[in-house]
């Protein structure tokens, strides 16, 4: 259970507002930091978190590693809502996990403004035959402390406070790969659209990744989703064993 007060706010908003959230956060646990997505219900619960399985560049002299024990699909009256963060939405066999998972409504928060990424949320869509929700801030360089030496600057090497450092480009894809919202990239901005859950049974009628277009004999992914850690004491596992047994 992820605890804090700014867990609380933002539970406390969803429910406020009685959505399902969504969040990306950045995750301090003892001395280490994570990229996480958290999970909360219309309710104002806390339903769980995502981490990063693996930090991009120079990402990886900030946060740790997360493991597969958090790739969680929450089923919903919406449908079943998971998500991946930013570039480990381009690593295929992760992907397969959570389509495997079920997953309709795919969420893939991003730092990605590119055109490369929006390629990739539509080929994810219909690879998945399922909806893609990807949000990424839009943010000029005003918006950040004052940096040292690596500025955005014009001809006279002044800082440019206006400058886009990241241009946005949030977006809301089918199953079938059609654009429904988006992608933005002039500012902030709530994007919308209305989901036919029919949609994803008519994609995967024709190919369903992980069902009929699956060839299992000849293409199989083993996924350790149980939780890795450093230190592992016997003493728990023969406690949890115990409980197991009782009437």
């Amino acid at each position: 259970m992820l605890a804090g007060p700014e867990v609380d706010r933002l539970a406390a908003m969803a429910g406020k507002h009685k959505i399902f959230l969504v969040m990306g956060v950045i995750e301090k646990e003892a001395y280490t930091l994570y990229c996480t997505v958290l999970f909360f219900d219309p309710q104002g619960q806390y339903l769980g978190k995502h981490r990063k399985l693996m930090p991009t560049t120079m990402e990886r002299v900030i946060w740790g590693f997360g493991d597969v024990s958090t790739i969680p699909v929450y089923e919903t009256p919406l449908g079943k809502i998971g998500s991946l963060i930013c570039w480990e939405n381009r690593m295929p066999l992760l992907r397969t996990a959570l389509y495997a998972k079920g997953v309709e409504i795919y969420c893939a928060p991003t730092a990605d403004d590119s055109d490369v990424w929006q390629a990739s949320m539509k080929h994810i869509a219909v690879e998945g035959g399922c909806f893609v929700l990807s949000a990424n801030q839009f943010c000029r360089r005003k918006d950040y402390p004052p940096p040292p030496d690596y500025v955005f600057a014009d001809v006279d090497n002044e800082p440019l406070p206006e400058s886009v450092a990241c241009a946005g480009g949030s977006v809301i894809i089918s199953p079938s790969g059609v654009v429904l919202a988006g992608p933005n990239f002039d500012g902030e901005a709530l994007i919308s659209a209305e989901l036919d859950l029919g949609e994803i049974v008519r994609a995967k009628f024709g190919f369903d990744v992980v069902g009929h277009y699956s060839r299992p004999d000849v293409l199989s992914l083993i996924v350790r989703d149980h939780s890795l850690k450093p230190v592992f004491f016997t003493s728990a596992e023969k406690k949890a064993n115990n409980e197991q047994k009782l009437p």
